[in-house]
């Protein structure tokens, strides 16, 4: 429980950063992309080479709010909200899965006409970016992920059996069904299996605080079956390394997609 507080807590933390910045919130700049059963939010700063972003369970575009002026002086940046959270909308009544979150940003770069991508994802952000490289590894440059898991134990049995707990109290509480989807998501995804971790193609920077949500066993599980990928742990960072070190992160981003 104390780790959804701590999550929580930390949104609102990256939603304050939005009262002096207009990412998220950009009428000059904002569109949205119609699909079947959402609409799409999203923002595009600079030029060069696409990378996108896509922040973590119950974020918005101004998580990024950090790493966007500095990335965009580099990159075509495409900042986006995910299907049921910020100005995106979700009227499907399936579960949501992170591979329905990567069939979005698929639908999102073919609208922009963008055959190959980068992504740079942080939390269920970092769970898309490696569902994408998986299913469309033609159309995957590099990808970077913070703080991701591949199957829900990363975060430890006990934190799901919390999180479980927490859906059956919100559920009597009459909370938004938005909420309830949500934090269902992380209990039952992703399920990404070794097997598929191994056939990735797309270069992987995995990266993670030293004090992170996210075991660092998991962490290095992971990077140990991408092929091509690489591992960094932010010492003294949490959960929250696009906040905690955002200059250091731009750094590393920047080096590692211009190599």
């Amino acid at each position: 429980m104390k780790k959804i507080i701590f999550l929580v807590l930390l949104c609102s933390f990256t939603f304050g950063f939005s009262q002096v910045s207009d990412f998220g919130k950009n009428e000059k700049v904002g569109k949205v992309l119609r699909l079947k059963d959402a609409d799409i939010y999203y923002e595009v700063y600079g030029k060069g080479e696409p990378l996108f972003l896509l922040h973590g369970n119950g974020g918005s575009i101004d998580a990024f709010t950090k790493e966007i002026p500095e990335l965009s002086k580099h990159f075509k940046i495409i900042a986006m909200d995910t299907r049921a959270q910020g100005k995106s909308t979700d009227t499907s009544v399936d579960p949501l899965t992170y591979i329905k979150f990567a069939d979005d940003v698929k639908a999102l770069a073919d609208e922009l006409k963008l055959k190959k991508i980068n992504i740079l994802g942080w939390r269920d952000g970092g769970n898309t970016a490696i569902e994408f490289a998986i299913k469309y590894p033609k159309n995957t440059n590099r990808i970077i992920t913070s703080g991701a898991n591949v199957f829900p134990n990363g975060v430890g049995e006990s934190e799901v059996e919390n999180m479980k707990k927490d859906v059956a109290k919100i559920k009597a509480e009459s909370k938004p069904e938005r909420d309830i989807r949500l934090l269902q998501l992380m209990i039952y995804e992703p399920k990404i299996t070794k097997e598929q971790l191994n056939h990735i193609k797309a270069k992987a920077f995995i990266l993670a605080g030293e004090n992170d949500l996210i075991l660092r066993s998991h962490t290095e599980y992971i990077v140990a079956e991408i092929p091509n990928s690489k591992l960094k742990i932010y010492k003294g960072a949490s959960h929250g390394v696009p906040i905690e070190r955002a200059e250091e992160l731009n750094k590393d981003v920047i080096g590692f997609l211009k190599k």
